[in-house]
């Protein structure tokens, strides 16, 4: 502090004097400042997130209860019958439904729970996996029976497909040319149990044709013109898929017929039946060795040990 005079400096002195913190910032007796009132922003906040675990903690509470109560017996499948098997055997049908039910894994919600099995994948997988098999239906009595139902619908033969091998191996194929099964035979011959028609080619791996499908986009058009040459006494043995147009139809005459999908088989059958009429073919038959009906009105024939010879189908 200086003086002069009369006058007195009080600025170094003031200086040196300490201010006082503000009562927010003042060292408490335990040396720390005492903390503000927590904003209402803030307090909401951490109401919400304490809401939204609570909510978290009850929904995995709920889950683990739900899990929990899919495997109790009482709503668990405990058997399973099959009904309408005759060629499979159904203990073999129940046994692959029952691995699909059980996997070896431990499911959220059990795959046997009577509520929650998987009904499609079952009645899916039955029918990839069992050719033979056309459908699959699964049911339970009542709501809460734990006996599971399989009802199943075999394919029936329509038809037979044969490799053109020496062997002459063949398979039973239904009406809609799906091929399920190898059909009962004696090396080297057809078939023990005949069917109506025989279908030969048209199939992408002949060495392992189950669960292949014989020209399906053209198969009816093929059945109807079988059935129009039968009716107007043309007996046909089936047909030979020769490429991706053209097929034979072989007939128990001894000739075979060559055409074309896609043409009408009424139109068909009534230009064979005008070739037939025709002065070069009336009376023999027996030597005809095919008729080429490939090319519309315009017919092609050949007999044995002559070359081929055309004729025009006309009324």
């Amino acid at each position: 502090m200086s003086q002069s005079g009369n006058v007195v400096d009080l600025r170094k002195r003031q200086a040196s004097v300490p201010r006082r913190a503000p009562p927010s910032t003042r060292p408490t007796l335990f040396g720390e400042p005492p903390s503000r009132k927590t904003p209402l922003r803030v307090r909401r906040r951490k109401l919400r997130l304490a809401i939204a675990f609570f909510l978290l903690l009850l929904l995995l509470f709920c889950v683990w209860g739900i899990s929990y109560v899919s495997y109790l017996p009482r709503y668990s499948i405990q058997s399973i019958s099959v009904v309408g098997a005759s060629q499979v055997s159904p203990q073999l049908i129940s046994s692959y439904a029952e691995t699909i039910l059980d996997d070896g894994s431990h499911h959220l919600i059990s795959r046997k729970n009577i509520f929650f099995y998987p009904r499609a994948v079952i009645e899916r997988d039955i029918v990839a996996e069992f050719p033979r098999i056309k459908s699959a239906n699964l049911s339970r009595a009542t709501l809460f029976s734990t006996v599971l139902t399989i009802t199943v619908e075999e394919r029936q033969s329509f038809a037979l497909w044969c490799s053109d091998d020496s062997e002459v191996t063949c398979y039973s194929m239904d009406e809609n040319g799906f091929i399920f099964a190898q059909a009962p035979q004696i090396p080297g011959t057809l078939p023990i149990a005949q069917t109506q028609y025989i279908f030969e080619g048209g199939i992408t791996t002949p060495t392992d044709p189950i669960g292949q499908s014989f020209v399906p986009a053209h198969l009816p058009g093929l059945v109807a013109l079988l059935q129009s040459l039968g009716q107007a006494g043309f007996s046909a043995r089936g047909v030979s898929v020769v490429s991706d147009q053209d097929f034979s139809v072989p007939l128990t005459a001894g000739y075979f017929v060559k055409a074309s999908f896609g043409e009408d088989p009424d139109t068909l059958t009534r230009n064979l039946q005008l070739i037939l009429s025709s002065d070069s073919l009336r009376g023999n038959e027996q030597n005809i060795e095919y008729v080429d009906l490939r090319f519309g009105d315009h017919v092609y024939y050949k007999l044995k040990g002559q070359a081929e010879a055309t004729s025009t189908a006309s009324q």
